[in-house]
């Protein structure tokens, strides 16, 4: 449960207070960073890290 909700919050700028700082550090320096365009990075990424812990939590527990 804790991958999902960690690895989960990449995936949108109001997912994680990190991804919030980030976003408004971008504004700062006067590069806006859109909401489609943190979810064209995002959502692969996140997709990508869900099915690398899938496949670890089974091998880990389910597998041997």
């Amino acid at each position: 449960m804790a991958l999902g909700a960690c690895l989960g919050g990449n995936a949108t700028i109001v997912g994680a207070s990190a991804n919030v700082i980030a976003a408004g550090m971008c504004e700062k320096n006067g590069e806006p960073l859109r909401f489609v365009d943190f979810l064209r990075y995002g959502i692969p990424v996140t997709l990508m890290s869900l099915v690398i812990s899938s496949v670890y939590v089974w091998l880990r527990y389910f597998a041997f």
